[in-house]
């Protein structure tokens, strides 16, 4: 492994940093939205980039099929990937690459220290991973989608969901690519009544707020990754769905009883405006909220 205090050091969560190796823009970013995980997509012309390390682990996916040579941590490799090619490298080992054709890849980059963090309590440690250079793995690409479908169609599910998935993909690439691997103790019975209770009530009297994980977590004392699981066996819903869902629930009230405006009840519920809103409401319940707004009105003002 190369000192990286010699080479050029990379953090693709930073534009004016990222366009050192990869000069044109993405055509989508996460911005800001998730702490702990970034997503961009590129869609870009042939290029070689310069050698280089980069400052967090990163999973790229093609996207579409062209060739690429690969040096990765003093190894080479030529290939041709095809749409769902996975390749894997964990932060400060050297590489460069070099592609003859447009390439189209998505690129997630997860923070060392949040994959520590997240999975302190089935790592016992320090974290190495095995550089991939060519694989298929469904779990890392279903969540990947998830989290590009959650840009593109304006979903903006927020801090929880974020979390959630770079949690379970923390998770999974501790699992499955880490040299040493994990000892996960299994969990069947959710969360105690009582912690259960703690939990489903300060997403109540939180649900205006971008709620996060860790504060999920911090309440009960455990682990992100235990957490999800937990919480999803004692209500058959992710935490973010299950936020989604009570926002979702309140603005329903609040357009059946009251007479403030979609806009006011949209931020009162923890939505961004009415657009988002409308998105998730419709999604939910099928209808939108003016519909189910004009609808209770008709039943409390017959003709």
């Amino acid at each position: 492994m190369l000192n990286i205090n010699d080479n050029l050091i990379i953090n693709l969560t930073d534009q004016n940093n990222s366009t050192q190796i990869l000069p044109n823009l993405p055509t989508i970013s996460s911005q800001a939205n998730w702490q702990s995980l970034f997503l961009s997509q590129y869609s870009h012309p042939p290029y070689k980039t310069p050698e280089h390390v980069l400052s967090h682990h990163v999973i790229a996916i093609a996207q579409n099929q062209f060739h690429l040579e690969v040096r990765k941590d003093g190894k080479f490799q030529q290939q041709l990937v095809n749409e769902g090619i996975i390749q894997i490298t964990p932060a400060k080992i050297t590489q460069s690459l070099a592609w003859t054709s447009q390439g189209k890849f998505l690129l997630l980059s997860l923070d060392p220290k949040f994959i520590e963090q997240a999975t302190c309590e089935i790592t016992n440690r320090r974290l190495e991973f095995i550089p991939q250079f060519s694989i298929t793995d469904p779990i890392i690409l279903h969540i990947a989608l998830a989290l590009q479908a959650d840009i593109i169609t304006g979903s903006n599910t927020g801090k929880l969901f974020g979390e959630s998935a770079a949690t379970m993909l923390a998770t999974h690439l501790v699992k499955a690519y880490a040299i040493e691997k994990p000892i996960i103790k299994a969990y069947q019975d959710g969360l105690a009544k009582n912690k259960l209770h703690i939990v489903l009530d300060y997403i109540d009297t939180h649900l205006e707020q971008d709620i996060k994980l860790s504060d999920l977590a911090k309440l009960i004392e455990v682990n992100q990754y235990y957490f999800c699981t937990l919480f999803k066996q004692s209500t058959g819903l992710a935490p973010h769905k299950y936020l989604i869902q009570q926002r979702i629930k309140r603005a329903k009230t609040l357009l059946q009883n009251t007479k403030l405006s979609i806009a006011e009840i949209a931020l009162q519920c923890g939505f961004t405006d009415q657009s988002h809103l409308h998105k998730h409401f419709k999604r939910l319940e099928g209808i939108t909220p003016s519909s189910i707004r004009q609808y209770s009105k008709n039943l409390q003002n017959p003709s």
